[in-house]
């Protein structure tokens, strides 16, 4: 569902935010969500992505240890702003417990980096379709 823009004449597709300090790897992401007509905002760290977040944000997609927090801070830091905004967790080296204890957290999913392309692909399509994503 577009989110309109402050002039109201022009719809803004829906924005998911990318956080991770791999260039490479968010680059590639962004390149494939967009594909799916969302806008991509990429941040290097947690605290870049909570100073940026926006209204229109459908999605939250974060590497689960990032340089200044993990991604279960992070999950707690979105739901004091935006409780129903889905977050996904991407892992290099993630583990059974690490992935409970995200989805304990609130994580929509919990994704094992380099397998990451189509399975997110999937999943924000998935978002973009339901009538019930919001965003804030």
């Amino acid at each position: 569902m577009p989110v309109e823009t402050e002039n109201n004449k022009t719809p803004a597709a829906p924005t998911v935010c990318i956080a991770d300090p791999d260039d490479a790897l968010t680059r590639r992401l962004a390149d494939l969500l967009e594909t799916l007509g969302t806008e991509v905002s990429t941040y290097p760290s947690g605290a870049a992505l909570l100073a940026g977040l926006r209204p229109g944000t459908i999605c939250v997609i974060a590497e689960a240890r990032l340089p200044d927090m993990t991604g279960i801070d992070l999950i707690r830091s979105l739901r004091s702003r935006m409780p129903d905004l889905p977050v996904i967790l991407l892992a290099t080296d993630g583990d059974v417990a690490a992935a409970v204890a995200a989805m304990r957290a609130g994580a929509l999913d919990f994704i094992e980096k380099p397998h990451v392309d189509r399975l997110l692909a999937w999943r924000v399509r998935h978002l973009l379709e339901s009538d019930g994503h919001r965003s804030g």
